[in-house]
This record gives C-alpha cells, structure tokens and sequence, in this order.
C-alpha cells in the first residue's frame, strides 16, 4: 500500500508562524521535535503492508520535503511536484497513476500531511481495517467521531452500526449551522470528515475517467509529459494548469457507491487555528500554554508561541494569542483567532 501524503496546503490560519515559504506541516507545532508532516509519515510505522511514502507538494517546498523526510530516513521516493494549486481530486489522479506503475497492490493510503492524531495504535488499527476494504475494491474514508458540534467541518452521514463496523456512506454534509452540528453529533450516524482515505487506484482512475473524464484527461498528460529525476516527478504545467480543480470529495467521493466510512476515535486534529494548537499544548494550572520563554501573573488561557528567543510576559490578560515569528507579530482574543486568515490575506499580499 502506498501512503500518499499531500503537502499542498498553506496554512494562513497560522500566520505569523505558517507563511507560503514555510506552512504549517513543515513545522514543528504540536511536537517540539518533528514538523507535522514528519509526524504524519512516521505514524505509519510497524504496518507491514504499508511501502515508502509519496508525497505531493508544491514546486517550491521540494527541498523542504526531501529535507524533512531524509532527517527521518523516509526519502526513498521521488517527491511528486504541482506546477500549481488544483485541490485534491487532480492531485490523487496523479498519485494513482504513479501508483498503478510503482505499487504491487495498486492501494494508497491518501493523508493530509497537516493532522494530528494523539492515539497512533486506534489509527493503525483503522488504517489496518481501511486495507481490507481497499482490498475488495472499496474507498475507505475514516470518519472522525465528533467530540462537539462542530461548525467548521464537513460531515459523512452513514448507515446504522457500531464503531467497529466499516460503514456505508449514505451522503456528505457540508459545514452545518449549530443547531445542525448538535443533531448531527446526538443522531450517531454523522463523522467529521478527516480527508484521509485508502483507495485502490484504478477503481478511482475508472471513476473520475466516469464523473471528470476532461480532468483526467489532462492529468495524464500532465504525468506523461513529466519532468522526471531521480528525486522528482514534476506534473507538466501546461497540461496541469489546463486542469479545472475540484476535491476529491466533489469529484468521486459523493457519486461514487463504493465508499464506507471507517470511524475513527484517536484524538484527531486538523491544527487549523491557534485554537486548535492551545488545545494541544501543555498548560499550567491555569491554562496558559507556551513555546518559548514566557512569563504569567495573573493570567490564564493564554497560548504565547515565540520562533526567536524573545522573552513575553502577560501581566493580567485572559485568553489571548501571542504568537511572533520573523515575519510578523499576531496578538489575538483567542475569540478572534478564526479573522486570522484576513490579517495574512493583508500582509501576504
């Protein structure tokens, strides 16, 4: 099984800190030892069915891939490189193509290489149960059971069973309102949508060759037409600029009547806001978090995230996001962290 790591996203939600140069999976953000895309890759270790990782990136991260990867001796691949930005289902196409070449089993694991996942033996063993569905030629999405009613993801609803069953997809929800969110997560059948999934190649080649066959179309021109070397494949851009984008959630995943949901309870993150990153940071009795040198009195529910060894000290402030790198300082009400994608969009101009 090939595991597919994409790599193309940027991350705004955690400016300063995540930038176009560097975004937030190759950062170190909620291990103060591996990036997130490091951690995403060595999650897979000890499954025996699984083969070298390949990653899908952005031309201009190669050397941040292959730097990573090489400190934890993954780099056994060339790094599969977009010429542009064309969502997921383009991306997958491509992978499968390179698959079906490469790949005994013509099976990939596809992951987003900016999740964190707390409990890696729950994963594994969905991952292991993701495998046999793929086997007989089924998508296996790992459905996410909600914790909250959440409004800023997308939910899977699926048929009634257990959270041992590989259960089938009966729709796709987008964002939900509250109130939605609260029924959602009472009702049981409904799981966040991760964007992790197994996938045997050519069941999604003849698929998206069924629901896109233009995008396809110009996906394999874009392999054809490759720049390849010994350490990438680089997508023709002509060929894959011509590529109308679109996920492979819209693509495939709400035509097709192969997928089940295999649902997962290991402590998921997408790490899509400093929100999110205080929740998984370590806290003193009060609920400040730090990365850095800091220093609290009379304060509580505070993250302070520093890159250059400046010391911060907060003298009676509540909830609140100080986060400075060397491109930027951001100083946030924690109920304000989701504005701070406008605040990059602003500086990143």
């Amino acid at each position: 099984m090939l595991p597919v790591i994409l790599s193309g996203g940027s991350g705004s939600r955690l400016w300063p800190l995540s930038t176009p140069d560097v975004p937030k999976q190759f950062l170190p953000l909620t291990d103060a030892k591996r990036t997130m895309i490091q951690q995403t890759v060595m999650r897979l270790d000890g499954l025996d069915f699984m083969s070298s990782p390949l990653v899908i990136c952005n031309e201009h991260h190669t050397a941040l891939v292959r730097s990573q990867l090489s400190d934890i001796g993954k780099l056994q691949r060339p790094v599969m490189l977009e010429p542009v930005g064309r969502n997921t289902a383009p991306a997958i196409a491509a992978a499968a193509l390179y698959c079906t070449e490469h790949e005994g089993d013509g099976l990939m694991l596809v992951l987003p290489s900016d999740a964190t996942i707390l409990n890696v033996p729950v994963f594994q063993k969905a991952v292991a149960k993701a495998h046999k569905a793929a086997l007989k030629n089924k998508y296996a999405l790992f459905g996410i059971v909600p914790t909250r009613a959440e409004t800023g993801y997308g939910y899977i609803e699926t048929e009634a069973g257990t959270l041992e069953d590989a259960r089938p997809v009966k729709a796709f929800k987008e964002k939900p309102d509250e109130a939605t969110a609260r029924r959602y997560v009472a009702e049981g059948n409904y799981f966040w949508n991760s964007g992790m999934f197994a996938i045997p190649a050519e069941l999604y080649l003849a698929e998206i060759k069924a629901f896109a066959p233009e995008m396809l179309s110009h996906v394999k021109d874009a392999y054809k037409n490759a720049e390849r070397t010994d350490t990438a494949v680089k997508l023709n851009k002509s060929d894959f600029e011509a590529i109308e984008g679109n996920s492979i959630d819209y693509t495939v995943m709400e035509h097709t009547k192969n997928a089940v949901v295999i649902p997962l309870d290991a402590g998921w993150s997408d790490v899509g806001s400093w929100n999110m990153v205080w929740e998984l940071s370590e806290k003193d009795e009060l609920g400040n978090a730090a990365n850095g040198i800091a220093f609290f009195k009379d304060a509580s529910g505070n993250l302070i995230h520093t890159e250059n060894g400046k010391a911060v000290a907060l003298l009676g402030i509540k909830n609140c996001a100080v986060i400075e790198s060397k491109d930027g300082l951001l100083i946030a009400d924690m109920q304000y962290v989701q504005e701070v994608k406008k605040a990059a969009e602003r500086f990143l101009k």
